[in-house]
């Protein structure tokens, strides 16, 4: 049943890449969840810590386009390697600026930069996909890899940085983070043999990325998706923390992102006849109607049962949102087209943190999920009425 998937890793150094991948996007996955935790045990808000996520993701959703489009141009050892050392630095100086109740701008300032010099890793590992397949089946395989990789880190991470924050310190979700990155920046963007060439396309070939209509409602669904995601990021470290047991917070967010695990793994080895753009309405539609099931839940077992069964709509919606980018990117700006899932998605995460915490904060946790279920029907919505532009020119 996984042979495709054996097939895809036994191709020219793509298990190194996608490991060192894997480590090197961890940051994902401890960012935004070690940020809240860490502001809110320092200063008791949920709000205050879902404002300054939102300051780091955005920040981070503006950065990842220009830096993809750096490393299409030039490589991306060339680009990435000076921002994670700018990343790390950052990083390190806001955790002390939080630590040392700075100044309110020293602190946004730090965040920005942090956010901004990230980078998008997981569209970098999928551009070298592209660039090592052979045929659209094992690109399809390579796509529900990566997809299964994100998950596993959003299985762990959030598990790890509320374990960690909530019994060691404070801020070691983050520091986590800052590890796990150097360490995996260094290991991917050294190498060289699997690093995509470089595009020296004119720049009327080249285009605009979002130039394409069907491109930007792919951008309009994941910028849905992200509100949702970072407000249910929040939500769930409230409803575990108004139960009586906030570190399972994080187990709640690894049980969501299980459920996406399982449903990527049975994905990949499938030979789709329908279309990406068909296959992303139909998955989005489905994650749509299980984001509503949110609302019954009265405690944290069935909390963690529904969240299981709603995430096996993430990865088909993510995968196929990733091939139908990738299809449809004007020549030379694949990388680029791929990074604005993710940034679509971390400006909706900008979006949807602070309004999920002003809610919590106000009426509590379980009526927040009000707004994720009107977020996951606008996004379905949209999809259906866009889904004619999204075709390969």
């Amino acid at each position: 049943m996984f042979s495709t998937y054996a097939e895809a890793l036994s191709l020219p150094g793509a298990l190194r890449f996608s490991l060192a991948g894997l480590l090197a996007r961890m940051p994902i996955a401890l960012l935004g969840i070690g940020t809240v935790l860490f502001v809110q045990l320092q200063t008791g808000s949920y709000a205050l810590a879902g404002a300054l996520a939102a300051v780091l993701v955005c920040a981070q959703a503006i950065g990842n386009p220009l830096l993809a489009k750096a490393a299409d141009a030039r490589g991306q050892a060339r680009v990435m390697i000076p921002a994670a050392i700018v990343h790390v630095l950052s990083l390190g100086g806001l955790i002390a600026s939080v630590y040392a109740q700075s100044h309110p701008v020293v602190v946004v300032l730090l965040a920005l930069v942090t956010g901004a010099s990230l980078g998008p890793a997981g569209s970098l590992v999928r551009a070298r996909w592209i660039y090592a397949v052979k045929s659209p089946q094992q690109l399809n395989a390579a796509f529900s890899w990566e997809a299964m990789m994100d998950e596993l880190l959003f299985i762990t991470g959030p598990v790890l940085v509320t374990v960690m924050a909530t019994t060691l310190f404070s801020s070691a979700g983050l520091a986590l983070s800052l590890v796990v990155l150097s360490v995996g920046a260094c290991l991917l963007y050294m190498q060289k043999a699997s690093e995509p060439p470089l595009t020296r396309a004119t720049g009327t070939k080249r285009g605009r990325v979002l130039g394409n209509p069907g491109i930007l409602v792919v951008v309009v669904c994941y910028l849905l998706l992200g509100m949702n995601f970072g407000a249910i990021d929040i939500i769930a470290i409230a409803f575990a923390d108004e139960q009586g047991a906030q570190p399972l917070g994080g187990v709640l967010l690894g049980i969501f992102a299980a459920g996406s695990l399982v449903a990527g793994a049975g994905y990949g080895t499938i030979r789709w006849k329908a279309s990406a753009a068909t296959r992303l309405v139909v998955a989005n539609t489905a994650l749509a109607l299980g984001l509503c099931l949110l609302l019954l839940p009265h405690n944290l077992f069935q909390m963690g049962a529904v969240m299981f069964v709603v995430g096996f709509a993430i990865a088909p919606t993510l995968i196929a949102g990733s091939t139908l980018l990738q299809e449809l990117a004007p020549q030379g700006r694949t990388t680029e087209a791929l990074s604005w899932s993710g940034t679509s998605m971390g400006i909706g995460v900008a979006l949807g943190s602070p309004a999920a915490g002003a809610i919590i904060d106000g009426i509590g946790a379980q009526e927040a999920f009000w707004l994720v279920a009107g977020l996951g029907l606008v996004s379905a919505v949209a999809g259906w009425l866009g889904r004619s532009t999204m075709r390969r020119a």
